[in-house]
C-alpha cells in the first residue's frame, strides 16, 4: 500500500511538471511587446463546465440545445469542435494582442495534429500547405499554423501575402524574440489562480477600442467615456473564476497614486448611495451608475464638450445643463430596457441625487411651458406625452427622475432587490444586468475604490451550475452584423440627446 501511494505521488508530480513545461513553452512564444495577454486554464474550465467527462471530451446535454440554436456563434463553433480538435487538455492556452503584423494570436498545444488539421480544414474549406517550413492555412485574414504540436491562430492587421504572415508566425513559434516572461508583473497576473487571467496595457485598450466603430461613435456622442479609456493608467488586470454557485470576476487598475487618473477620480467621484434605485423600475434590463461631485464633474474637459454640444441644440439648448450637473452630489444613473412593442426603441429612466431637485424640476417645467408644452401634474409628477411613451418628471428622497416608458408602471422598484441595493451601496461606479437579458442569470459589477472592482454572475435557476449556465449564455451571443452599428456617420448631433423638444407634448 505504501509503495502504491508513493508511485501515485511520483506520477502526479511528473504530470504536473509536464504540464508546467508545456505552459512555459507557450509563454515563451508571447513577445515582450504584446499589448495584452490572456491565459486560459483549459483543464479546469473543461472540468467545471462538464465538457471533460473522465478524460472524454463531450458536449453536456444541457448545452447542446443552445449550441444547436446558435451555430453562427464563434463560441458555439469552438465548443462543437472541441472533441475533435486533438487539443492537449492538460495544458493552458494563451492569447495575446499586438499592433504589429498580427492583431490577435491564440496559442494552444495539441495531442493529435492530424485531428486538428482535419477539423480546421473542414471549418475553413482549405488545405494546409507548407509555407516557410510551417503547415499553414490562410483564410479571410486568419492564419492557422500547426507546428511541433502547437496550434497558432492569428488575425492579421492588414491583408498580406501568406509567406509574410507565415514568416512572422515562425518568429513566434521559434521564440526568436524577447518573451513576456521577462515582465514580472505580467507573469504574476497570467499565472494567478484564475480560470481566465488577463493583462491589458493602456495602449492595448486604446488599440482595441479604436478599432471598434461602436466605441468610436459613443466617444464622439458621449465624450465622458474617455475619462477612463484615455487616462494615464498603465494597465489593467482581470481574473475570472468559475464556481458551482457563481462566476466571480475581479479587476484592478494599475495606476500611480499621484497619476492624473487617480487624482481625477478622487476629486470627481462621490460616495456610493443606492437611493436612486427608488426611482428605477425593477424590470430594467440594465442599470448603470456613477456617483459624482457635480461642482468638480462639470469642470472636466469631456463634460464641457458635452455641455457645448447641448447648447448648440435648438430650443432645448437654453436649459442650464451646467447648473443642473453642478447640483449633483451623488449617483447619476440610467436604467434601460428594450421596448417590447417597437424594435430598436428603448424604455429609459434617468435618476440623479441633487442638492436642489425642486429647482431643476421647476426649470425644466418652466422651459417646457414657454415652448407651449404645459404638463399635466398628477400626484407630484409632471407628465408629458412623447411619441409612444409617457414622460414623468418627479422627485423621491432627493432624487430627481425622468421616466420615459411606453406603459403604465405597475412593477416595483430596484431598491427592493436586496442584492442590487447591496451592489450600489458599496459601489460608486456600478453595473447591473437583469436575468431577462442573459436568459440565464444576473450579472453585477462595481468599483469600491479607484483601483479595484468585483463582478459576479449568479444563475437564476436555483441549484443550476454556474459554469455551465455561463457557458450557455455566452454561446447564445450572436456575432455582430454589419447593420448593427448604433449610429450612422452622418447622424445629427441631436442623437446624443434625443429628439428636439417640439415633439414633447402634454398629456391630453
Amino acid at each position: 500500500m505504501k509503495s502504491s501511494r508513493v508511485l501515485t505521488f511520483v506520477i502526479t508530480l511528473l504530470l504536473l511538471a509536464s504540464c508546467s513545461s508545456v505552459n512555459d513553452n507557450l509563454e515563451k512564444m508571447i513577445p515582450a511587446d504584446a499589448l495584452g495577454v490572456v491565459s486560459i486554464n483549459v483543464p479546469d474550465i473543461l472540468k467545471k463546465t462538464g465538457i471533460n467527462d473522465d478524460g472524454n471530451l463531450v458536449i453536456p446535454e444541457a448545452i447542446k440545445p443552445v449550441i444547436d440554436e446558435n451555430d453562427a456563434s464563434t463560441l458555439s463553433t469552438l465548443v462543437t469542435d472541441l472533441p475533435y480538435m486533438g487539443l492537449n487538455t492538460g495544458s493552458k492556452a494563451f492569447a495575446f494582442f499586438t499592433n504589429k503584423t498580427f492583431g490577435a494570436v491564440i496559442l494552444a498545444t495539441l495531442d493529435d495534429e492530424a485531428a486538428a488539421r482535419k477539423t480546421i480544414e473542414r471549418r475553413t474549406g482549405g488545405d494546409f500547405q507548407q509555407v516557410e517550413g510551417l503547415n499553414c492555412i490562410y483564410r479571410e485574414d486568419n492564419l492557422y499554423v500547426i507546428n511541433d504540436k502547437v496550434l497558432l491562430i492569428a488575425t492579421v492587421n492588414k491583408a498580406m501575402d501568406i509567406n509574410k504572415a507565415a514568416k512572422q508566425a515562425g518568429t513566434i513559434l521559434n521564440k526568436q524574440r524577447q518573451s513576456i516572461l521577462d515582465n514580472e508583473q505580467v507573469k504574476q497576473v497570467i499565472n494567478a489562480d484564475g480560470d481566465i487571467n488577463a493583462y491589458l496595457q493602456q495602449d492595448g485598450l486604446k488599440l482595441i477600442l479604436k478599432k471598434n466603430k461602436t466605441y468610436r461613435e459613443i466617444a464622439q456622442k458621449l465624450p465622458l467615456v474617455e475619462i477612463f479609456t484615455e487616462s494615464d493608467a498603465k494597465a489593467y488586470e482581470c481574473h475570472l473564476n468559475l464556481n458551482e454557485q457563481s462566476a466571480d470576476l475581479t479587476t484592478r487598475v494599475f495606476a500611480d497614486e499621484n497619476s492624473d487618473y487617480n487624482k481625477l477620480l478622487t476629486t470627481t467621484l462621490a460616495k456610493a448611495d443606492p437611493s436612486f434605485l427608488k426611482a428605477i423600475p425593477n424590470s430594467m434590463d440594465y442599470i448603470v451608475t456613477m456617483s459624482v461631485k457635480g461642482d468638480n464633474f462639470v469642470k472636466l474637459q469631456q463634460i464641457q464638450q458635452l455641455i457645448g454640444m447641448f447648447k448648440k441644440l435648438p430650443f432645448i439648448g437654453r436649459i442650464d445643463l451646467q447648473g443642473i450637473l453642478a447640483s449633483i452630489d451623488g449617483p447619476i444613473a440610467i436604467g434601460l430596457a428594450r421596448d417590447p412593442h417597437l424594435e430598436g426603441e428603448w424604455n429609459a429612466v434617468i435618476a440623479a441625487k441633487t442638492t436642489n431637485p425642486d429647482m431643476i424640476l421647476n426649470q425644466i417645467s418652466s422651459f417646457a411651458s414657454s415652448m407651449g408644452q404645459a404638463p399635466e401634474i398628477y400626484d407630484g409628477e409632471y407628465i408629458y406625452q412623447y411619441e409612444n411613451k409617457m414622460i414623468k418628471l418627479g422627485v423621491v428622497d432627493g432624487v430627481l427622475y425622468l421616466k420615459m416608458l411606453d406603459y403604465e408602471q405597475t412593477e416595483g422598484y430596484a431598491y427592493e432587490l436586496e442584492s442590487v441595493r447591496a451592489l450600489f451601496e458599496a459601489s460608486n461606479v456600478g453595473l447591473y444586468i437583469n436575468p431577462q437579458v442573459t436568459q440565464g442569470g444576473t450579472f453585477t459589477y462595481g468599483m469600491s475604490d479607484n483601483f479595484n472592482g468585483k463582478g459576479q454572475f449568479i444563475p437564476t435557476e436555483k441549484g443550476a451550475h454556474a459554469a455551465q449556465t455561463l457557458l450557455k449564455v455566452l454561446c447564445a451571443i450572436k456575432p455582430p452584423q454589419a447593420y448593427d452599428d448604433m449610429l450612422d456617420d452622418d447622424e445629427e448631433i441631436t442623437t446624443a440627446f434625443g429628439t428636439p423638444i417640439d415633439q414633447l407634448k402634454p398629456v391630453e
